[in-house]
């Protein structure tokens, strides 16, 4: 029943992040409005951070479009890549 074009709009990933990320940043001013003990502070920096990731992502993907820094993006995101394998075979123990 819904227009085409709105089903496709709900069915694009990057909205669906944009989404999440208006959520997640619901969540966290709530949890930062309303608790009151700074060790509960942990849980609202964690979803704050969480948003940020989100948010420097989508920054990201537009990014990817543009001709001379679509390549660097690409470039730093294998970077991320190879840094995080590294960094899990370090945690295990095996380097």
């Amino acid at each position: 029943m819904l227009p085409d074009r709105f089903r496709t709009y709900i069915r694009d990933p990057w909205n669906i992040v944009d989404q999440m990320m208006y959520i997640v940043l619901l969540v966290a001013v709530v949890l930062r409005s309303t608790l009151k003990n700074e060790h509960e502070f942990v849980a609202a920096r964690y979803v704050y951070a969480v948003n940020l990731v989100m948010f420097y992502l989508r920054i990201l993907q537009l990014y990817y479009s543009h001709k001379h820094l679509g390549p660097k993006v690409v470039m730093v995101w294998r970077m991320v890549c190879i840094t995080q394998s590294v960094m899990r075979t370090q945690r295990r123990g095996i380097c």
